[in-house]
């Protein structure tokens, strides 16, 4: 099992996850899967972020079918072999489990559901499924028009301002990057754009500014004004740090 099929595998079960893990335990999981997105193409990173992955999802029975062999028979081995997973899939992945409903009140565990096998409707969601709906919760945030090259709302380089491309209505940049007072890029988004490359990867710039961050407690979005610049900008430098 590679570490892509690992996270197909985790999300398929996003639902069980939240029955089995309490919510500190759910939220050590999904801290640790923060930790293997931080840990970029590092390959040694992505082994040991992986095997805290699987150390997160110890607390799942031994009776939970696929979930449980890979976590208690062969979680070792699919450290040891982790390969350095598509960005899109840990970005889908995150997005699903994230978003799994909360865990139900306590009571008698269900009997593991069978595995899925061939039929419409036994299918998991697709990675490209998933990437669209994180990309769609993305578009949802406030935003305007992408202002024209060269104007002082679009910044003196690519990297400056987030872009994202809407299929409906053309690009968008998320409101949160400009001061509502001039409307010009803020300094400390400018900064941290060009820590990410957001020219280059502006779907995940966007992703880290407005997705949860377990080492800022928030949004990195949220949190513009509320704690010091430098607190955002080497939160982004950790994440590149660790991505080389």
């Amino acid at each position: 099992m590679n570490t892509d099929e690992l996270l197909a595998l985790l999300v398929r079960h996003r639902e069980d996850l939240r029955r089995w893990l309490d919510d500190d335990q759910y939220r050590t999981f999904l801290t640790m899967l923060e930790r293997l997105r931080e840990a970029g193409t590092d390959p040694e990173r992505v082994a040991m972020a992986t095997m805290a992955v699987v150390r997160s999802l110890w607390p799942v029975p031994d009776d939970a079918g696929e979930l449980a062999r890979a976590v208690h028979h062969h979680g070792r081995s699919v450290a040891v072999t982790a390969a350095v997973p598509s960005q899109d899939a840990v970005l889908a992945a995150l997005e699903a489990l994230y978003a799994a409903p909360s865990s139900t009140p306590p009571g008698p565990r269900r009997e593991p559901e069978p595995e899925p096998g061939p039929g419409p409707t036994s299918e998991p969601a697709t990675v490209a499924a998933l990437v669209a709906a994180a990309k769609r919760r993305l578009l949802a945030e406030p935003s305007r028009a992408a202002a024209p090259v060269g104007s002082p709302s679009a910044g003196s380089e690519p990297a400056d301002v987030i872009v994202l491309a809407d299929p409906e209505t053309g690009p968008r940049s998320p409101d949160f990057q400009f001061d509502p007072g001039t409307g010009r890029p803020r300094d400390i988004v400018v900064r941290v754009n060009r820590i990410l490359l957001a020219d280059r990867d502006p779907w995940g710039a966007a992703d880290w500014w407005l997705g949860g961050n377990s080492w800022l407690g928030g949004r990195p979005a949220a949190l513009i004004g509320q704690i010091p610049d430098e607190r955002l900008a080497d939160a982004a430098l950790a994440l590149v740090e660790e991505g080389r």
